[in-house]
């Protein structure tokens, strides 16, 4: 016979906000599939059925932008009534917003905005919420909450494509990402550890846990998975060899998982690859969007994950929609988010649709072709178009050089005349035979890859770590820095 070991016969309810039951569980997993379930059925659906879900999903989604203040105001001021949306082919009807905008809403009622259409006082009776932040580099960063619902559904998303990467159940991950404001690095935690019964390494940052230490813990508990950024995977195998004397590779290593950036040459996933000795699978996503495209075993181009996030590829400028192939800003619509809804975000991110064939691993989830930075980190130099990530192949293109840069552009006098100019600094290696002739043969490569001249200095190796932020601190590397007059002012305003 069981006894009450608190001595209470009858326990009251409890009137708390309870996580479990702020969300329900069976539905979750049957709209979003579990890992290996989603293998075997979504992931292979064929177009149309793939098209007729995200229809139903958007149009669900629109529903709930209706109840929301900041598109109600927007889509009424667009000239939209309810019910004008019939279709995702309607979804070009509705207005697009970025960070700006959102800035302007936070701004205006303090401190979550009518985008998220909440308020302090209203926490209490909302249940449990997870706020994560983006952008931040400049004033307040941008909070964005998280429902029970939109907190799981993100992590079943990530688990998926770790899954369908090769983890497997047993399998060691190793995150050296800080569980923080930011949300990649309980993102890759609560994918791995709730949803494919891995064991993740929590081992955060580089300030957090040394890189020597990071490879001691791996190589002591049996790391198989890395998900971090690729600077500081190419650290941890400098690392390995020049002050543990081994080579990274005898930690057999199964797959790294990144973000590659606009690695269009391949130069990046060559180098780690080589130093690692392992598969590497690049990704890409947001805080407000989570994981949204990821690479499968083909490497042939990122697939969207079509069941949670529908993206568009729009024109920098007209805001309409561009073929196949063509270079365009990204714009999200997330199916599984209500608070707050996101419905046509135009992240600035510069991406290009891949071919719209089925890919080699039979699913027919559409892809992207790499991240190719940010339209709104575009620099004007002397009426010429210049995106500091475009540096990335001719950097990395010679094997004297780190692979490290930062872009500085100023404002100088010349005779009286205004001249903007841009030097671009490059980390040479320690060991690097010689530098005869490399900063010409940088010069001469950058300028027929960018369009005009720009200078380049040549730095002692690690010394950009601080200000290209590549030294294993929290957050993506910074590229550029915009001493200009009218940069600045509009930085400050930000």
């Amino acid at each position: 016979m069981s006894q009450n070991l608190l001595g209470i016969d009858k326990q009251p309810a409890s009137r708390l906000p309870i996580y479990r039951n702020a969300f329900d569980f069976d539905r979750l997993i049957r709209e979003y599939p579990l890992p290996d379930v989603f293998e075997q059925t979504v992931w292979r659906w064929s177009p149309e059925r793939i098209r007729a879900l995200q229809t139903e999903r958007f149009l669900r989604t629109v529903e709930a932008g209706w109840l929301n203040s900041f598109y109600r105001k927007r889509w009424s001021a667009a000239g939209l009534a309810p019910g004008d949306i019939r279709s995702l082919e309607d979804i070009v009807k509705l207005p697009t917003y970025t960070s700006d905008d959102v800035k302007e809403s936070l701004e205006a009622r303090p401190p979550f905005g009518d985008f998220h259409d909440v308020d302090l006082l209203d926490l209490p009776s909302i249940g449990p919420l997870k706020m994560q932040t983006s952008g931040g580099t400049t004033g307040l960063p941008r909070p964005t909450l998280f429902d029970a619902w939109a907190w799981e559904a993100q992590a079943v998303i990530a688990a998926r494509a770790l899954y369908i990467q090769g983890a497997r159940p047993g399998d060691v991950i190793q995150i050296p990402m800080t569980a923080s404001l930011a949300n990649a690095g309980w993102l890759s935690y609560k994918a791995s550890h709730e949803f494919l019964g891995m064991l993740p390494l929590t081992t955060g940052s580089g300030v957090v846990t040394s890189s020597r230490q990071q490879l001691e813990i791996a190589g002591r508990f049996g790391t198989r998975i890395w998900h971090c950024f690729p600077e500081y995977l190419i650290r941890l195998a400098q690392v390995s060899q020049d002050e543990l004397g081994l080579d990274v590779r005898d930690l057999h290593t199964k797959f790294l998982r990144t973000y590659l950036g606009p690695d269009l040459d391949g130069s990046l996933r060559r180098e780690l690859e080589e130093r690692w000795g392992c598969p590497v699978y690049d990704a890409y996503g947001a805080n407000e969007i989570s994981a949204a495209a990821f690479e499968c075993t083909a490497q042939d181009g990122l697939h969207f994950m079509e069941d949670a996030v529908f993206m568009e590829v729009l024109d920098v400028d007209t805001g309409l929609p561009v073929e196949h192939g063509v270079r365009g800003n990204l714009v999200a619509t997330v199916f599984f988010r209500n608070m707050p809804p996101i419905i046509r975000y135009n992240l600035r991110d510069l991406g290009r649709m891949a071919t719209a064939s089925q890919c080699a691993c039979g699913s027919h989830f559409r892809r992207m072709d790499h991240f190719l930075g940010r339209s709104d980190a575009m620099v004007k130099l002397r009426g010429v178009n210049i995106y500091p990530m475009a540096c990335l192949p001719i950097v990395r293109s010679d094997a004297r050089t780190t692979g490290e840069w930062i872009c500085i552009v100023n404002r100088i006098d010349m005779a009286g005349v205004p001249r903007d100019e841009m030097e671009v600094r490059i980390e040479v290696r320690k060991d690097a035979a010689s530098r005869d002739g490399l900063r010409e043969l940088l010069e001469q490569r950058l300028k027929d890859d960018l369009g005009l001249a720009v200078r380049v200095g040549l730095v002692e190796e690690g010394s950009l770590a601080e200000l290209a932020n590549t030294n294993g601190r929290e957050g993506k590397p910074r590229r550029l820095i915009d001493h200009r007059p009218a940069y600045q002012n509009q930085k400050g305003q930000a």
